[in-house]
C-alpha cells in the first residue's frame, strides 16, 4: 500500500502527491474519506499524468477516476459544488 496526499479534488479525478514515481497509465485503487464524512470511499482511477515537484520532492499525480458508486460521484460532486465560490 501507498501513501499520498489529496490537494485538489474534482469531480472525475484528483491531484495527490507521493514519495512514489507512478506511470502514467497505471490503474490504482483510492481509498479516503471526505472532509465531514464518516465512510471512507473505494475508487478505481488511472494515473493521467505525473511529474517530480523539486520544491517539495514529492511526485505529483493527476489521477483520473474510472469506477465508483453512484452515491459516492453524488457526494464529491456535492462537495466539490460546496466548496466553489457563489456566483
Amino acid at each position: 500500500m501507498l501513501s499520498g496526499a489529496a490537494v485538489d479534488l474534482s469531480r472525475g479525478g484528483m491531484r495527490i502527491t507521493t514519495t512514489t514515481d507512478l506511470p502514467a497509465g497505471q490503474p490504482i485503487v483510492l481509498r479516503f474519506t471526505l472532509p465531514g464524512h464518516d465512510r471512507e470511499m473505494l475508487v478505481r482511477a488511472k494515473i493521467a499524468l505525473t511529474f517530480f515537484d523539486a520544491s517539495t520532492k514529492r511526485y505529483a499525480h493527476g489521477v483520473a477516476f474510472t469506477q465508483y458508486t453512484s452515491g459516492d460521484h453524488e457526494k464529491i460532486a456535492a462537495f466539490v459544488a460546496s466548496k466553489q465560490p457563489a456566483k
